[in-house]
């Protein structure tokens, strides 16, 4: 009977050190599933936001290709100060306002990294720098942002209200907007007046250093978007 039991024992043990390894191999199974489920949701993850990374990189460029053109319309208005007021120096304020009230009104991508930031797919980003560059791309993005709606209303209350009132928008759109919405019957010199107006030389003066600094910051947001592609893609080669 002794002998019996100790055999049944053995049996016993040995039944449940195979389940045990079962049931381990079972949860490394599992484990390793979840991990390639990860790996892939990552991956996915990392890709649509390197498309979002490239195209917001893009904008960047875009952007400061138009305030280099907002620049030196302004520049070019504030030299036209010191010239004489001929008929050509006159047409060509016109064409030079025409690009320097436009501003900048392009707004970036942030759908997938809002994403990110939210479900926690940012955290599960191996590379610490890139993680770090990712946490506070928001906060960049919300400065840059501001100081864009900031030149907005300089250029909406500040010089737009001036020109309402000292400059004759139908001639300039006749000439340049594109739509033809026949000759004004006001013969004023309004361009003439301007280029003889200290109100107006401050505003450009204005206009042309807020741009500068609007520049400098989007060039520096570009700069970060080129870092972040580039760890991006670090990353997705390292997963390969």
């Amino acid at each position: 009977m002794e002998h019996k039991s100790a055999k049944y024992l053995k049996y016993a043990i040995g039944e449940i050190v195979l389940v045990v390894i079962g049931i381990l191999i079972a949860l490394s199974i599992n484990n390793w599933n979840n991990d390639t489920i990860k790996r892939s949701e990552s991956n996915q993850f990392n890709k649509r936001l390197l498309a979002e990374v490239n195209e917001n990189f893009d904008l960047t460029i875009k952007n400061i290709k138009k305030i280099k053109e907002l620049i030196n319309s302004s520049k070019a208005i504030l030299e036209l100060f010191n010239k004489q007021p001929t008929d050509s120096n006159l047409k060509a304020l016109d064409s030079l306002l025409y690009i320097t009230i436009e501003g900048v009104k392009i707004k970036f991508r942030t759908g997938t990294l809002i994403e990110g930031l939210s479900t926690g797919k940012v955290a599960l980003i191996e590379a610490d720098v890139l993680k770090s560059k990712l946490y506070g791309l928001p906060s960049n993005l919300d400065f840059v942002g501001e100081y864009d709606k900031t030149y907005a209303i300089f250029l909406s209350e500040t010089l737009l209200t001036f020109l309402y009132k000292n400059f004759n928008y139908r001639k300039m759109d006749n000439l340049y907007a594109g739509l033809k919405v026949g000759t004004s019957k006001f013969k004023s010199q309004r361009n003439k007046g301007l280029l003889e107006n200290e109100e107006f030389e401050n505003i450009m003066d204005n206009h042309f250093y807020q741009s500068n600094s609007q520049l400098n910051f989007h060039i520096n947001l570009k700069n970060e978007f080129k870092v972040i592609k580039g760890l991006i893609e670090a990353e997705l080669q390292i997963k390969k």
